[in-house]
């Protein structure tokens, strides 16, 4: 639904919406592309803005690559959103979040036979990576656009696009209006719709979506919470069932934070206490105490995996950190052989 406020404002908005397109459609339509040699490249994206799972689906696909074609060297090309660094950056398990971004940390960490470079220029970025790798010519390489889309630059061979399935009730707009960046219709140009957050409650949903845009392919994607995981050194990890009948106090700076909140509501906690906090959030350690303050009654803190990775750099050792963890998921693309199918043919 829209705001009162976009309401107020709706004349203004829809024409800054109207902008929007046309600017938009002509990026899109004159933006010299160039194409990345010996890449089989691949996007990743999505409709709107942030919280459709894509991190959780760009980690597996790039498990699943691995898992079937161990040969190939797998690049990810980011630009670092929200990230202080500048230039082209290679991601290390001990790059910071503030210089690389949160993201890319969080997928250099959960992929070490993969490589993660940060830049807003993502042909030099792919340049640079086979120069530094050593690559020969001729040599085939998986590069997978993070956020791609909308990216116009670059050729890719394969377009894989997310769908936030618990979405799909709500009615959506394009900026400013909306979180869209451009209309569902867009899923024309992709190979591939991704139904992210899948249950079996957004089946009916889903259909009549699918029904509507006509994608070439749908594959459902479902993630599930798996365990708790330390973010102070030394503690050990934490099965779910041990949340019931405990009290949390769970936390998270995501587009869409609901799913996280979901997650921890159904494992049947005695109270849950929730804090959002805006997307790509830089947290302090003033954060951390103001949590601690906040939560000094319950008996987990609880954020998520992307909020982790900035957490742990701001942890100190003389501080009792004992109770907080972040969620660990579990993920299932449904069908992945056709996508590994198409990835194939490209080789």
């Amino acid at each position: 639904m829209i705001s009162f406020g976009k309401i107020l404002f709706f004349p203004i908005l829809f024409l800054l919406s109207l902008i929007y397109r046309i600017l938009f459609f002509l990026d899109r339509s004159f933006k010299k592309k160039r194409t990345l040699p010996s890449s089989v490249t691949i996007s990743v994206g999505n409709f709107s803005v942030g919280g459709t799972g894509k991190t959780p689906f760009t980690l597996h696909l790039s498990k699943l690559l691995h898992s079937n074609f161990p040969s190939i060297p797998i690049l990810i090309l980011s630009r670092g959103y929200g990230s202080s660094g500048t230039g082209t950056r290679r991601v290390s398990e001990n790059s910071s979040a503030s210089e690389v971004g949160d993201e890319p940390l969080l997928l250099k960490r959960n992929l070490p036979f993969a490589e993660v470079y940060v830049g807003s220029n993502r042909y030099n970025s792919y340049l640079q990576f086979r120069s530094e790798s050593r690559i020969p010519n001729d040599q085939k390489v998986f590069t997978l656009l993070d956020d791609g889309f909308q990216h116009h630059a670059l050729n890719r061979d394969l377009d894989l696009v997310l769908l936030d399935c618990t979405k799909l009730s709500k009615a959506e707009f394009v900026l400013p209006l909306g979180l869209l960046r451009e209309s569902y219709s867009s899923i024309s140009r992709a190979n591939f719709l991704i139904a992210s957050k899948f249950s079996e409650e957004w089946e009916d949903l889903l259909s009549k979506w699918v029904r509507k845009y006509k994608p070439s392919q749908t594959l459902k994607f479902k993630f599930s919470p798996e365990k708790l995981i330390p973010l102070s050194p030394g503690a050990s990890e934490v099965s779910l069932k041990d949340l019931s009948g405990r009290s949390i106090f769970g936390f998270a700076g995501l587009g869409n934070p609901d799913s996280f909140y979901s997650s921890l509501k159904d494992q049947n906690p005695s109270q849950l206490k929730t804090k959002s906090y805006p997307d790509h959030y830089s947290y302090t350690k003033e954060d951390l105490t103001h949590i601690s303050e906040k939560s000094s009654d319950q008996d987990y803190i609880i954020c998520t995996e992307k909020d982790g990775v900035k957490i742990t750099s701001l942890i100190e050792m003389d501080q009792n950190f004992s109770k907080w963890f972040y969620l660990r998921l579990e993920t299932v693309l449904e069908n992945e052989s056709e996508l590994v199918n198409s990835v194939r043919s490209f080789l």
